[in-house]
């Protein structure tokens, strides 16, 4: 009998549990899906998503890409907010209901837009190249990285343009933490020397994923402008 659904979402079970051995039998049972989402790591192996992307029409977004929103929050609502907050962590947000809550909701709006922003490129891309979703999902974190460790090579540059840096870090963190701290306290605390390497890591690997939600589809041709002239070229991510 057909499951009758359009979208599956794993979100558990054992590695590799769809594979090259059932993968015909999972498809014979899925005729109508459309989308997988792979919530839970490994859940396919390379050879049943290779088959699913030959096969089928399905548009399945691997983990790596899928579980980007859940590493963002833990980072965001933990690290981030206790960093910021400091000793005031549990007065300032684990007792402040509204603040509580106000957070959640942040933190939910900016997964929710740059999960958006990454699938949509992950999807033309696909579209126009035939290239299996999965496989972008690699070739493109990739490409992510690489920027970022352009960017932690030209790092000075990128610090002394301060608005770069302020937009950068409103894109990143939660609109009630600045409202609640102030974009001045906040940056004091993220320039302190105890906590600056974590600054730079949000700066170059936010930029970098920002550079990818506008120019991924011409990443070759954005890349060369890196080249050609960095400072140039990052400030265009933001406009």
């Amino acid at each position: 009998a057909q499951a009758n659904i359009q979208a599956f979402i794993p979100c558990g079970g054992f590695k590799d549990t769809i594979n090259h051995a059932n993968i015909g039998r999972f498809l014979a049972n899925f005729k109508e899906l459309k989308f997988i989402v792979e919530g839970a790591n490994v859940f396919f192996d390379d050879a049943s998503r290779r088959h699913i992307a030959l096969f089928s029409d399905i548009k399945q977004i691997k983990d790596s890409s899928a579980n980007k929103g859940g590493v963002f929050s833990s980072s965001v609502a933990e690290v981030l907010t206790a960093f910021l907050l400091g000793e005031d962590y549990e007065e300032k947000l684990m007792e402040d209901i509204d603040t509580k809550w106000a957070l959640t909701k942040d933190i939910m709006l900016l997964v929710e837009k740059y999960a958006a922003a990454e699938t949509g490129m992950l999807i033309q891309i696909h579209e126009e190249t035939k290239t299996p979703l999965f496989q972008l999902s690699e070739i493109t974190s990739e490409q992510i990285f690489a920027l970022q460790a352009i960017c932690e090579e030209n790092l000075p540059l990128i610090l002394g343009n301060e608005n770069l840096v302020c937009q950068i870090m409103e894109s990143y963190i939660p609109a009630i933490l600045i409202t609640k701290l102030g974009k001045e306290s906040i940056m004091t605390t993220l320039n302190s020397d105890a906590i600056k390497a974590y600054r730079d890591a949000i700066i170059t690997k936010k930029l970098s994923s920002m550079a990818f939600y506008k120019y991924g589809q011409n990443w070759d041709t954005f890349m060369s402008r890196v080249n050609d002239d960095f400072s140039s070229a990052i400030a265009t991510i933001i406009q």
